[in-house]
């Protein structure tokens, strides 16, 4: 008989075969062992110790508009972290005919990016030579590094369902936001801007504030801040700042759980730096939308 390298099998090589399968399976035991250890410790020590442990003699840059948007979310991991990040903000700037030249970006940045990763665009995250985008990625590529996805397998797909869930709101909100980006974006914005708050925002706060009463967590994913918190606190603190800017009262005391759970995040010590500076007070939105754009 021949073996599939046309070898003849012999007691000898067989049980060679199933030594090397027994040594196989023992070492996928001891790897992932290993990273439940990691894991754990993870969840034992604050995000900045665990930055300490990482290499930090990479620059890390995060590269956005010159906005909060999504790149809000990536500003505040690093510095909940307590990490030494680059923010680079790119600027549109004002034409006499009344649209953008965003240059900054499309001309300058991009294409030297391209050359480093064919899917570029913002917001991305550069440590070193890798470039990581597309909005998720780079909020997992982060949460990874600092240690801010989950220390379970539990823990891990409850902070990825949240990630997609707040990214549904976020899509919904663009929507409205910036009403189609057209030359009647302001009409747009005026029919649509009341069914969607007083609707379609409660919606999606009901579905959160389920969430956390099931899971009777501080945060969405345990007792501290995972990746997806950042982008859902920003995701309520527009929509206070949506509420103002339409003269209605906040949504937030009508969810007793997100309420405080906005508090909660609010009063984090490593974000009061991040709170009080420069990067929490610009705009929420670009220049070419009807809300959030100053």
């Amino acid at each position: 008989a021949k073996g599939s390298l046309g070898r003849p099998h012999s007691p000898r090589a067989a049980g060679y075969s199933r030594g090397a399968q027994q040594h196989r399976a023992m070492l996928r035991l001891f790897v992932t062992f290993v990273n439940r250890v990691i894991l754990r410790f993870a969840s034992l020590v604050r995000a900045p110790v665990m930055w300490a442990l990482l290499k930090t003699d990479e620059p890390l840059e995060v590269g956005y508009w010159a906005i909060r948007g999504l790149g809000a979310p990536l500003r505040m991991m690093c510095c909940y972290a307590g990490a030494s990040f680059v923010s680079t903000e790119f600027e549109a700037v004002d034409k006499p005919d009344g649209s953008f030249n965003l240059d900054s970006w499309f001309k300058d940045k991009k294409p030297q990016l391209l050359k480093v990763n064919a899917l570029t665009n913002l917001p991305y995250v550069r440590v070193g030579g890798k470039v990581v985008t597309q909005s998720n990625a780079c909020l997992s590529f982060l949460g990874r590094r600092f240690g801010l996805m989950g220390s379970t397998e539990d823990e891990i797909v409850n902070n990825e369902q949240c990630l997609c869930q707040v990214m549904d709101l976020r899509n919904e909100a663009i929507s409205v936001f910036y009403a189609g980006f057209g030359p009647d974006r302001q009409e747009v914005f005026d029919s649509k801007k009341d069914a969607y708050y007083t609707k379609k925002v409660p919606a999606h706060y009901a579905k959160f504030e389920g969430w956390l009463q099931a899971q009777g967590t501080s945060f969405l994913v345990g007792s501290t801040p995972q990746t997806a918190d950042f982008h859902f606190w920003e995701m309520l603190d527009e929509h206070e700042a949506l509420g103002k800017f339409l003269e209605k009262p906040s949504l937030l005391p009508g969810f007793p759980l997100l309420q405080a759970y906005y508090d909660r995040f609010r009063a984090l010590p490593e974000l009061q730096g991040y709170f009080n500076g420069p990067m929490y007070r610009l705009p929420i939105n670009n220049k070419m939308a009807v809300f959030g754009n100053t």
